[in-house]
Parts: structure tokens; sequence; C-alpha cells
């Protein structure tokens, strides 16, 4: 009997020691951690969502966020709507589209996707073979083109752009959906004829594209850029400055979108205040090598953005930015 006492004493004493061990672990878990959805690797929503994660995690008390690669922002608003990532870098264009449930999130609004903010322009970027036949858009039709990944903001944009051009997805050319550092390698081999790309301007795997081969920049009309700015708030009138990469000699017009950082109403606005805080502390997002992949300027923060998509900690955080 008394071995059965002993027993029963040493077990209550070894599930006080695990519960209290337990409590102990649970009391050190104070912060959380975040999923950041960005896109390939090859880009640049990754490097940049590896640099704002950084500076999360450095100045951040309670809260630590993971960069993680997606195929893009159509992907991400899959990712925020299933609750498998908590913030996401989208393309303007595709925010506007899931919120609305419109274009390809037709009939499935996203209501609960909230906007942080703006953080930079994107330009797009149609880049074809110097030596090749192709100077326009209408030259496109016939042609190979390569859009991104399946689920990035680029495939989307790319269609509507093509459309207002006059050229008819799946009758006038055809869409090769590759990542960015293999469409320039397919370009450069002669397997496609053209690259649609939405990025920063110098893209990286461009200026590596032009030291391989010559290249050219395709112009899009001003017919198509008043079409697209006039109907749709999230589209821009941008350029491409001459020398942008080796041989590109001429400013070339184009249209562009803004870059979103995005979450969804399941943000505390204390945390999204907290965000905003440390991101415009920093304005210049630096990159692994110690380059500035970007500077962000507050006072175009929210520019362009449907005050309703706007998270509440956002809107208090700009608000009280315009006090001071």
């Amino acid at each position: 009997m008394k071995k059965i006492y002993k027993f029963v004493f040493m077990l209550f004493i070894l599930c006080a020691s695990f519960l209290y061990a337990e409590e102990r672990y649970e009391a050190k878990l104070i912060k959380k951690i975040y999923s950041f959805g960005t896109a390939s690797i090859n880009g640049t929503y990754y490097p940049f969502g590896n640099a704002i994660s950084r500076l999360f995690s450095k100045n951040l008390k309670k809260l630590v966020t993971v960069a993680e690669p997606t195929a893009g922002s159509v992907a991400n608003v899959n990712l925020l709507r299933k609750k498998q990532i908590e913030l996401a870098l989208i393309q303007s264009d595709v925010v506007w589209m899931a919120y609305q449930g419109s274009v390809i999130f037709k009939g499935n609004p996203f209501k609960d996707l909230r906007v942080l903010a703006s953080l930079y322009s994107e330009k797009v970027q149609i880049v074809v073979r110097a030596d090749s036949n192709i100077n326009s858009l209408d030259d496109l039709k016939g042609k190979k083109i390569s859009v991104g990944e399946r689920e990035s903001g680029s495939a989307a944009g790319a269609i509507q752009i093509l459309e207002a051009a006059g050229l008819k997805n799946n009758e006038d050319y055809s869409l090769v959906y590759e990542r960015f550092t293999k469409a320039t390698e397919l370009l450069s081999d002669g397997y496609i004829d053209a690259v649609y790309y939405v990025g920063g301007v110098p893209a990286d795997g461009l200026v590596r594209l032009s030291e391989r081969i010559p290249i050219r920049l395709l112009e899009i009309p001003e017919k198509v850029i008043n079409q697209l700015t006039t109907s749709y708030p999230y589209y821009s009138k941008e350029n491409i400055d001459n020398n942008s990469y080796k041989g590109h000699t001429k400013k070339v017009n184009t249209l562009g979108f803004k870059a979103l950082l995005v979450g969804t109403t399941r943000l505390p606005s204390e945390e999204v205040f907290n965000i905003l805080t440390v991101i415009y502390s920093n304005p210049k997002i630096m990159s692994d090598h110690n380059e500035i992949l970007v500077e962000l300027n507050k006072n175009d923060a929210i520019k362009g953005v449907d005050a309703a998509m706007l998270h509440d900690g956002a809107s208090e955080f700009f608000m009280n930015q315009s006090r001071k």
C-alpha cells in the first residue's frame, strides 16, 4: 500500500512540475509570429519583405514577421482570405479587384481586405529583343508573351492592358506563365517573344538581360494609357527614362501601379499603428547587400487609396502624422 501511495505522490509531483514548466514556457511566448506574403525570390517583393521583417524584429517588442515567398499578388489575396498569412505586398490593381469582387475576383469580393500603406511605384515594362520586328503592342499579335507566374499581379494586369490595346486573350497572342528570371532566359534564347514585367526601374533581371543581348522596351500608346487611367483608379501614367538599361536610349511612356502593404480587419489597430511607425521611422529600406531597395515617402502613403479600404490603425497613424 505504501508503494502505491508513493507512486501516486511522485506522479502528482511530476504533473505539477510539468504544468509549472508549461506555464513558464507560455509566459515566455510574448511575441506573435506573422507570415508576410511577398512573391518570387527573384523579384523585388521578397527582398523588400525581408528587409521590412528585419526592421520589425529589431524594433517591435511583441511581433516578429517572416517573409514568405509566394506566387505573387493574386496568391497573396487568396492566402490572406484563407488566414494562412497576416501581411502581404500586393499590387494596387489586384487589391482593388479583390475588394470590389471584379475582373479576376468577379462575384467573390474580399471586404475584410485592408490597406496599411502605399509604399512605392511599380512600372509596366514590356521587353523584346532589339533585333526582333516588334516595335509596338500591335506587333505582339501572334507572339508568345511571358507574364509572370500564374497567380502573380503581373499576369492579371497584362491581359487588361493588352485587351485595351485591341489584342484579345487566347486569340491574338499566347501567354507563357513563367517566373521572371526564367522568362529573361527564354527571351535571350529566342523561345519567347516578349517579357511583361511590373516592378521598379531599373529591374535587376532586365539589367542583366540587357548586358547579354540588346533589348527594346515597348511604349504603351497614349490612348491606352488615358483609357485605363480614366476607367480604373489603380493605374497611373508613368515613364521609363532613357539609359535605364544598356542600349535603351529613348524615354518610354508606360503605366504604373503601387506596391501596397496589405492585411485584413483581423489585425489590431494598435499593431498596425506600431508597424507603420517602424516603417516610416526607417524610410530607406535596405537590402541584404546594404543597398537601398526603396526610399519611402510618407506624403504619398495613402494617395489613390480608397478610404474604405484603409485599415483603422492606418487611418489613425496618418491622421496623427498630419497634425505634426
